[in-house]
């Protein structure tokens, strides 16, 4: 009867350390690549959180009434409309040279251009819009609108608008460049006054 030998080579200390070695390299090169992820998306998390406090702190506010204003020879029917803008409370600054007016009724929708600089002499020609005062500015007055100042617009509506005839409603948005518009919907009143308040 032979005696069956079974040759077994021992598991050395060196081989243990070797594989040891290489469990931990590919766990630190996981792990590198699971916390680089992770940075990643907070990194874009933070941007995006960044991004929307920007935009949501850029938002314009009414101060005071809107007043359309009917001026020969379009008596009856308004054809300028006056307000105020100013920033709501921790707004950022926001440059009116790179803000757009939309117009819209119930048949068109039309972009108004401003008219560059500030136009206190008297109001714009047909479809444009213009700065006629600046309140409390900070420095020299510009088109930059600023926490703290206020400014007086006059939008003057084009012949393609028409002009707003009584109880006519309207939408007049304010696009900055960053951040919310702001949507002035108003109604005409039923009979038409040099000077209406706008409800």
């Amino acid at each position: 009867m032979k005696r069956l030998l079974s040759r077994e080579e021992a598991f050395t200390g060196l081989e243990a350390a070797i594989v040891l070695i290489a469990f931990v390299v590919v766990a630190a090169v996981f792990s590198y690549v699971v916390l680089g992820a992770g940075f990643f998306s907070t990194q874009k998390s933070q941007e995006a959180v960044h991004t929307g406090v920007q935009q949501a702190s850029s938002s314009f506010e009414i101060l005071g009434d809107v007043y359309g204003v009917a001026i020969p020879p379009t008596l009856g029917q308004i054809n300028f409309l006056n307000f105020t803008l100013g920033l709501a409370p921790g707004g950022m600054p926001i440059d009116m040279n790179k803000t757009t007016m939309v117009y819209a009724n119930q048949s068109v929708r039309v972009e108004l251009s401003k008219l560059p600089g500030t136009n206190p002499n008297g109001p714009p020609t047909g479809g444009f819009w213009t700065i006629t005062k600046t309140w409390n500015a900070v420095g020299v007055p510009n088109d930059q609108l600023e926490s703290g100042e206020q400014m007086e617009f006059v939008v003057h509506l084009m012949e393609s608008t028409g002009d707003i005839a009584p109880r006519d409603a309207f939408t007049l948005e304010i696009k900055p460049i960053v951040g919310p518009s702001l949507s002035i919907v108003r109604t005409a009143p039923g009979g038409i006054d040099p000077v209406n308040r706008l409800y």
